[in-house]
């Protein structure tokens, strides 16, 4: 690895580390330089404002978050469910940066790359969950006769607008219990065993009044 090379992810990897525990608002690009041990000019050099620092960030994580699922779902070693436990763990794991003072900064200061992550998480989990979702349906998993997009649609829909920071405020449950609800809801249902068979029952029924 060139100099440059290991001093751009040093400093990347500091800021994050700063920006984690303080917010990007609060941390100056003098105090990453300081943490690293280069100069201002040095870091300036790489990155040539605090803006371009996050954006930066910002990309490289939405890189790992796609390289990470697509090498997920192309592995054939894996069965599917452990496919889907993996997924799960990961997503819940991106859910806990969901809080904190890098967060709020970002809504609050730089509510366009704020914006671009959401439009990124809609995009790529909408395809990749499209995907995963069809490797259920030939796995045998998921049930064929209910439209996959409208699943995924749904699930990304619960993912984009409920894990965010103005609605997580507002729970008295963590980011990672949210999406651990909203999965087992979309994958288990609300219905208890008893209340699934009345519901079937009840279906029938008016499947039967309305043939006749």
């Amino acid at each position: 690895m060139s100099d440059d090379r290991e001093i751009r992810n040093r400093i990347l990897a500091k800021a994050e580390e700063m920006f984690t525990v303080f917010g990007a608002t609060r941390v100056t690009m003098e105090e990453i330089a300081t943490g690293i041990g280069i100069s201002k000019k040095t870091l300036y050099k790489h990155f040539s404002s605090k803006e371009q620092l996050i954006k930066t960030l910002v990309e490289e994580k939405k890189c790992e978050s796609g390289n990470f699922i697509s090498n997920l779902l192309a592995d054939e070693s894996l069965e599917f469910i452990d496919k889907l436990k993996k997924l799960m763990v990961f997503v819940g794991e991106m859910a806990k940066s969901m809080r904190g003072p890098m967060i709020n900064d970002l809504i609050k200061s730089y509510p366009d790359i704020f914006n671009g992550i959401k439009e990124f998480r809609r995009q790529k989990a909408l395809n990749q969950f499209v995907k995963l979702l069809e490797q259920g349906v030939e796995s045998g998993i998921f049930r064929k006769d209910i439209n996959q997009e409208v699943v995924a649609m749904i699930y990304v829909s619960a993912i984009h607008e409920i894990i965010i920071p103005e609605v997580l405020s507002t729970l008295p449950i963590s980011a990672e219990q949210v999406f651990t609800t909203i999965v087992k809801i979309l994958f288990e249902g609300i219905l208890t065993e008893d209340g699934r068979n009345k519901y079937c029952e009840n279906s029938d029924k008016k499947e039967v009044l309305e043939i006749k």
